[in-house]
């Protein structure tokens, strides 16, 4: 196995809360192109969909959600 495959995502799906700017976003970018689709979670509705348009055209699955870890409204079970 090469080093390139053992930090490979095929088949895999990433949660990434804060994705909708800076390192989220790059977080968001580098699953993507690692081979995972990709949930963009970020406070800013927007924001979150800006993320998700870079990871479908990096060519993997995204999903855009509005989420404030912070809030334990939030919360479910």
């Amino acid at each position: 196995m090469s080093l390139d495959n053992a930090f490979r995502l095929d088949g895999r799906v990433a949660f990434v809360v804060g994705a909708g700017n800076g390192i989220g976003r790059a977080i968001a970018q580098a699953f993507a192109e690692a081979g995972a689709d990709v949930a963009c979670l970020d406070v800013e509705d927007a924001a979150a969909k800006e993320t998700a348009a870079v990871v479908t055209k990096a060519g993997r699955k995204a999903h855009a959600q509005v989420c404030d870890v912070s809030s334990r409204s939030e919360e479910h079970t």
